[in-house]
């Protein structure tokens, strides 16, 4: 009897051992965790206040070169005012320019007023020039004249370009074909005179040189 229950509680023991291993056999299976791509591992996170700095930073960057442009842009622009010749000064300038054109044309008018200079083999030469070196005064004169700075300069260069039409035009009629309009030889030297003392007057008072 002892024998049979001893072999009994043997076998119960061994199917219970049993029971037991295949249940921890059973519950070491391994879970399978859900596994991350290389990018998501590898990516690093993105802080706002770096990129807020960063902002900060380009928005000064602008902010510091705009400001060094309007100063460079300001003292340009001073500069240039600065240098800017006045307009009495240009007129001066200018009236140096018609002294100067307008001694040498009265030099070449006075050349071909002298006694034989009309009936001169060069006579149609010398008077092409003095038609070419009239009209550069005059040209001159006009700019000078709309340009004049105050009354007083203005009528200077009205005054001698007057006078530079007047003797002109008698020059032209005393070589002209028709007789009947040919000046006195005293008409045409008066005018020349008064040719050459507007000429004077163009200056000013202190550089006026006597002929």
């Amino acid at each position: 009897m002892v024998p049979l229950a001893a072999a009994a509680a043997g076998l119960l023991a061994a199917g219970c051992a049993g029971t037991i291993s295949g249940v921890s056999t059973t519950s070491r299976t391994p879970i399978s965790l859900p596994s991350r791509s290389p990018q998501e591992t590898a990516a690093p996170a993105t802080s706002p206040a770096a990129s807020s700095s960063s902002g900060s930073d380009l928005i000064w960057l602008w902010v510091v070169l705009g400001a060094i442009v309007l100063i460079l842009l300001i003292v340009l622009i001073a500069r240039t005012g600065r240098h800017k010749p006045k307009a009495a000064d240009v007129w001066q300038a200018r009236s140096v320019d018609a002294y100067a054109q307008g001694s040498a044309l009265y030099d070449a008018m006075r050349l071909a007023e002298a006694p034989g200079a009309l009936i001169a083999a060069d006579a149609a030469a010398r008077w092409a020039d003095i038609q070419r070196r009239a009209d550069d005064l005059g040209q001159t004169l006009y700019a000078m004249r709309e340009a004049a700075p105050d009354e007083d300069k203005r009528l200077r260069a009205a005054n001698v370009l007057a006078a530079l039409q007047a003797v002109r035009s008698s020059m032209a009629a005393e070589r002209g074909s028709d007789v009947t309009l040919v000046p006195p030889p005293e008409q045409v030297r008066s005018r020349l005179m008064a040719f050459g003392a507007a000429l004077q007057e163009l200056r000013e008072p202190d550089e006026r040189l006597p002929y």
